[in-house]
């Protein structure tokens, strides 16, 4: 069952028109918005859509501009990026094995958690600057343990180093705080994702219990779009 309320109506919509088109039908949902409709946990406006087939960006842009009105940002080889209907659409060929086959719910070709967590861990690894991979991969925490991460991305990528994931999870000083964040139950507080994520490098057999930003003090609060609250 897809968690709605984790995205407008409009993107909802959008995913399931564009899902259901025969010339995306190699594409699957990944990302943060995968994984906000499977657990809920933030809201996701993005639709970040990969395959693991080469595809020719030009005639596909010339497609969703003739079918959708998508509006060009970036385009090269087996990656198209831009806009449809206010919302950022992403297609790019990703071409790496699957750790758990592909999920299929109410029609959303989706990764699997393992699957996200180790494309979560890659970007981190690649880029700390975004503060919803962190908080992701610490709300995945309650499904997955560090190890499972670790492990689902040593599979899906081969040639990696899985040292290289505690060292990136750990390092928070190039993290952009005023990306605005909204939580689907109370506000962002950063320090329960620190906090969260020492437990997990502490702990890396330990599956947690959910993750909430309730019931908390209103220290070091990333309020609804407002950058820090003090």
């Amino acid at each position: 069952m897809l968690q709605r309320q984790a995205v407008k109506r409009t993107t909802l919509e959008l995913l399931i028109e564009l899902m259901q088109d025969k010339q995306l039908t190699d594409f699957i949902l990944v990302g943060g918005t995968a994984l906000a409709l499977q657990i809920g946990h933030r809201d996701s406006i993005d639709l970040d859509m990969f395959t693991k087939n080469p595809f020719d960006a030009n005639e596909l842009d010339k497609y969703l501009k003739d079918n959708y009105g998508f509006t060009q940002d970036y385009l090269r080889n087996n990656t198209l990026k831009g806009d449809i209907q206010g919302v950022k659409v992403d297609l790019m060929t990703h071409d790496y094995p699957n750790v758990q086959k592909d999920l299929l719910v109410e029609n959303v070709r989706m990764a699997s958690l393992p699957d996200i967590a180790a494309m979560k861990l890659n970007a981190i690894i690649g880029n700390g600057t975004r503060i919803k991979d962190f908080i992701d991969i610490a709300y995945l925490s309650s499904t997955l343990s560090l190890n499972d991460m670790q492990k689902a991305y040593s599979q899906k990528y081969p040639s990696s180093n899985p040292v290289m994931v505690p060292k990136a999870l750990s390092f928070h000083q190039d993290i952009n705080f005023k990306e605005p964040i909204k939580m689907l139950e109370g506000r962002l507080k950063w320090t329960l994702i620190e906090k969260r994520i020492i437990s997990m490098i502490g702990s890396p057999a330990k599956v947690f219990s959910p993750l909430s930003m309730l019931d908390e003090k209103k220290s070091n609060n990333i309020s609804n779009g407002k950058g820090f609250k003090m």
